[in-house]
């Protein structure tokens, strides 16, 4: 064998052992894809798996919530049942717009609320604030306005708070009103209260709009209308996971905050004067609830 021969002869070789190499990676490349391929399947047979089972677990939560909760009302819903109550009171307050006796409306709101310096255009403003003023405290201060055991709720719930345990008891107070029929004892002395809270808005209205108020015959329904607007909706909060409450304003001292506060004549900046609606705030930015506050700059 010549020297040409022998050196086919060794390409020869050199390029079966490449074919060979290349053979081999192959095969190699695709027990490792068979490999890749079973590891994908079982991956997605887990995923599908652990994905029916976080439904079925999301399905028994939101079905124990619906049986814990008072209402069927979630944020949306309690949302724009705030948009309503906030409107339905501004309503009534235009209904009497330019009907105030200012003398009168003068030393009421004086009298209520030394540090705000009156001025005749803001006699409706200070009216509605008023209203408002009358719900916070009588309405949305409680579990449910009228319930003997507020003052007891109270309490445990600051207690409760403390140790972090206090969703249960609020969530399982508003499903025992909620499901109290109408002519029980809880729904009872709610009318009562009801009636009282109407009576009490009426007459500190008709100090300021006198004598129209008086002979006003619809102003009664429509502070009904309000009232149970306001007590529906304090029970719906009282159910929701999120503990939603008042954030209180220090008037003549707060800077208007636009992601918490909407002024009432569209300033963007100031100081707040006085605050006609507080802030309503639950849980965090991301998963809780905020109903700005309605106020008043200088």
């Amino acid at each position: 064998m010549n020297s040409q021969d022998e050196k086919s002869t060794q390409e020869l070789q050199e390029l079966h052992a490449h074919i060979s190499q290349r053979m081999i990676a192959v095969t190699s490349e695709k027990q490792r894809h068979q490999q890749l391929t079973e590891a994908l399947a079982e991956a997605q047979r887990i995923y599908k798996s652990r994905e029916a089972e976080y439904s079925a677990i999301e399905h028994t939560f939101f079905e124990h919530t619906r049986t814990v909760r008072a209402t069927d009302d979630d944020l949306s819903t309690i949302r724009e049942a705030f948009k309503i109550l906030k409107y339905a009171i501004t309503r009534l307050i235009m209904s009497l717009n330019k009907k105030a006796d200012l003398d009168r409306a003068r030393a009421k709101f004086s009298a209520r609320w030394p540090h705000i310096t009156f001025e005749p255009a803001l006699v409706n403003l200070l009216a509605e604030k008023m209203v408002h003023e009358h719900l916070i405290h009588s309405v949305f201060a409680h579990i449910y306005p009228g319930l003997k055991i507020n003052a007891a709720c109270r309490t445990l719930s600051h207690w409760l708070q403390e140790n972090q345990s206090t969703l249960c008891l609020r969530q399982q107070v508003a499903a025992i009103i909620a499901k109290s029929p109408k002519d029980g004892e809880i729904q009872k002395e709610a009318e009562i209260e009801k009636e009282k809270i109407k009576t009490a808005i009426y007459q500190d209205l008709a100090d300021v709009y006198h004598p129209y108020l008086n002979e006003d015959k619809g102003c009664h329904q429509k502070l009904s209308d309000i009232v149970d607007r306001a007590v529906k909706l304090v029970v719906a909060i009282r159910g929701q996971d999120v503990d939603i409450s008042t954030v209180s304003i220090e008037e003549g001292k707060q800077v208007l905050d636009e992601e918490t506060m909407v002024e009432a004549k569209g300033r963007t900046s100031g100081v707040v004067q006085f605050c006609i609606c507080p802030t309503f705030m639950g849980g965090d930015k991301e998963h809780g609830f905020l109903e700005k506050a309605k106020v008043v700059v200088s």
